[in-house]
């Protein structure tokens, strides 16, 4: 999907990949991260979102809740990190790094709540009242009150599969006036998801119906309860190109993932201004009835996987028709159009999530200067390998 961006604007990745494996640095299903644009990606959409006032917090599940790249993101003034599983929560924690927004998209368990509130956590989402109940039970223990955010939705609102969750703007009322006899919790937020999506016709960020329901809901809270909510978090596809269009929308918050390895659906774009920041790495595993198969596990159902490189040297690097990969199976193995070099390595960038592969996570930093420098091999989900 991003081949074509990638030789444009980050070469020097493609060279320092295909270097590593091929001298045996890195094994098959890797994926690296160039740390220096990465951060220069970060320090962009910082810049960008400080000139609209617009706070940031950092998602890491895309590039496997890694530690390492989350620190860099809260020196460069991040507000914290957007959660979006418990688990992720543990490694965060774990790491001693801020908690912005938990609970969206996924829910603290109910025996977790004391946990994450006793380490600190800015805001968290919540979708019924009964999860406001176990918050501000747990808040009372330890003396606090936590502001907690709505993720709210209509009939009308975007919903992915899997993330079927919220209050419905027709039960805000009713659920507000139970919250409000809460004494340990404090409604301080409004959220949805996705709130905008990349329109491929347009090549264009457009906004969705989510956020005129976050609106509503504002407005109900405001004039029904006087209740001023903090934070209006609008996410999905924050980018440089859309935090504008955030604050355009009365938005407060944004919560920056792809753009951060310039990676989002908008980054087909040759206008997009954060340039792509990782490559996947494999190599000719065998050929078979005259196709060609490359060692696999960095699968991701929505990559838009449409071709890779593949050679032995910068010079003989060929761009070959990767063939479609049926989600239902185990990628064991990718598959390429026709037969390859055994051996050889192959390169591709693509949409991923890290966090759902069995990746190996190589950060690399000096990769621009000309001295590449392994400074980290991390699991998908963020553990640190020893070498």
């Amino acid at each position: 999907m991003f081949i074509d961006i990638l030789i444009e604007k980050n070469p020097k990745l493609i060279q320092t990949a295909l270097s590593l494996h091929t001298n045996g640095t890195i094994m098959p299903d890797s994926y690296i991260i160039d740390v220096d644009i990465f951060k220069e990606n970060a320090e962009l959409i910082k810049a960008e979102s400080d000139k609209h006032n617009i706070n940031l917090y950092y998602m890491t599940k895309q590039i496997g809740r890694n530690p390492y790249l989350a620190k860099i993101l809260e020196d460069l003034g991040y507000s914290g990190a957007v959660a979006v599983d418990f688990k992720e929560t543990e490694v965060l924690m774990k790491n001693n790094l801020k908690l912005g927004n938990t609970g969206h998209l996924v829910q603290i368990p109910s025996k977790m709540i004391g946990k994450v509130l006793k380490y600190g956590t800015e805001i968290m989402t919540v979708y019924s009242f009964e999860k406001a109940c176990e918050i501000s039970e747990e808040a009372e223990k330890l003396g606090i009150i936590q502001d907690i955010m709505f993720r709210i939705l209509d009939e009308k609102s975007s919903i992915y599969p899997g993330q079927e969750a919220g209050v419905d703007l027709c039960d805000l009322e009713d659920i507000t006036k139970k919250i409000l006899t809460l004494k340990n919790v404090r409604i301080n937020g409004l959220t949805s998801f996705p709130c905008f999506l990349y329109n491929e016709t347009n090549n264009t960020i457009e906004k969705t119906e989510n956020i005129g329901v976050i609106l509503k809901a504002y407005n109900i809270l405001k004039e029904k309860f006087n209740i001023k909510v903090k934070e209006l978090n609008l996410p999905s596809s924050t980018c440089i190109e859309n935090i504008k269009m955030i604050k355009e929308n009365e938005g407060t918050h944004g919560e920056p993932g792809h753009a951060l390895t310039g990676t989002t659906p908008f980054h087909v774009n040759r206008k997009a201004v954060e340039k792509p920041a990782y490559v996947y790495v494999s190599e000719i595993s065998h050929n078979f009835r005259g196709k060609s198969y490359f060692f696999a596990g960095g699968h991701y159902r929505r990559s838009h996987m449409k071709n890779v490189l593949t050679g032995s040297s910068y010079e003989n690097l060929t761009k070959v028709n990767t063939e479609d990969f049926d989600p239902n199976n185990i990628d064991y193995y990718l598959g390429l159009s026709k037969e390859q070099k055994i051996g050889d390595t192959v390169l591709g960038c693509f949409r991923t999530q890290f966090f759902v592969t069995r990746s190996d996570i190589i950060l690399v930093e000096g990769i621009q200067s000309g001295k590449p420098q392994i400074i980290g091999r991390y699991t998908a989900l963020g553990e640190r390998i020893e070498v």
